[in-house]
Parts: C-alpha cells; structure tokens; sequence
C-alpha cells in the first residue's frame, strides 16, 4: 500500500506539474551548469540556486502534496550531485580538461627550484640589508638587486645589516649580522 501511494505520488508529481515549475526547474539547472562552466560563485550561481529553491515552493503551492515536494527536492539533489560528477570526470578526463578553463600544469617549470637554488647559491656568504621587518619572512638588498628571504633566528627590524647564510629549497636564508 505504501509503496503503491509513493509510486503513485511520483507519477503525479510529473504528470501534473505546472508550466512554472518546470520552467523555474529547468532555468536553475541551466544556470548551474552555466555556473560550473564558468567558475566562481557569481550571478548565475545564484540565479540557479534561487530558480530551484523557487520551482520547489511554487510546486508546494500547487501541488499541496509534501511527499511529492520531498521527491522533487530528492530528485534535484541527485541531479545536482550528477552535475558535480560529470564536470569533476570532465575536468580530469573530459573535454573540460582540453580547454583553458581548467589549468592542469603550473605556470613554473617543473625544475623551477633546483634552477632557482643553482643560481642563489652565489649569495651565500654576502651581506645586505633589509628592506622590510624580517619576521621571518622579508625583503632585503644585497647590492643593487632586491629579494624575498627568511630569518634563521629571531625577527630582524629594517635597515639591519643582514648575512646570507644558505639557501634552501629556492629560498634567501639570513641571519642578522652583529659586529
């Protein structure tokens, strides 16, 4: 008997479906596929959310039925998690992942770090100064140019005479320089 009502329930709730809901329904799917394509939550995320939030309460209006107003909310669901999925499967796989939307590689090359230590390494042993607070990450000058380093010990204030005492890992490591 249950089972009979809830099959009946959801074949209503297809069958006598008003032209508003299905427009709301349809226009916040849209809008949410739009949205995935499109990244960030901006105006058609929204739009999308509200179109189903609205094609679910319209439905209740005219429907008066909560168990056909708890399917269609299941069924959105299971719709929006199919959604998820296939531009997840597509942003690895797919033609998502063949277009510019989705960055699969970084912007530096892959030997970046060991290229950017080679050439610091002549660094070690110079003495600067510092641009801005070190604590423990900040800016100094070594002659002309300007880099980003880190303290090995306590904060350094500006304008410290600083010492370059290795480089680790593409980075400036300095300690303060006492005389």
């Amino acid at each position: 008997m249950l089972l009979a009502n809830l099959w009946t329930e959801f074949c209503n709730l297809f069958t006598q479906m008003h032209w508003i809901v299905i427009l709301l329904l349809s226009l916040g799917v849209i809008f949410c596929i739009i949205e995935a394509v499109i990244p960030g939550f901006g105006f058609f995320g929204t739009m999308g959310i509200l179109c189903e939030i609205a094609g679910v309460v319209v439905h209740a209006v005219f429907s008066g039925s909560a168990l056909q107003v708890l399917l269609l909310v299941l069924i959105i669901i299971l719709v929006v998690i199919l959604i998820f999925l296939i531009f997840i499967r597509s942003a690895k796989y797919g033609l998502l992942a063949k277009t510019a939307i989705v960055e699969n590689e970084t912007a530096l090359p892959k030997d970046y770090r060991e290229k950017a230590t080679e050439e610091l390494k002549s660094l070690v042993g110079k003495e600067g100064l510092t641009v801005t607070e070190c604590r423990p990450v900040g800016k100094i000058r070594i002659g002309q140019e300007t880099y980003e380093a880190q303290s090995v010990g306590a904060v350094i204030p500006k304008g410290d005479v600083i010492k370059v005492v290795a480089i680790e890992d593409a980075r400036i490591m300095i300690d303060k320089l006492s005389y």
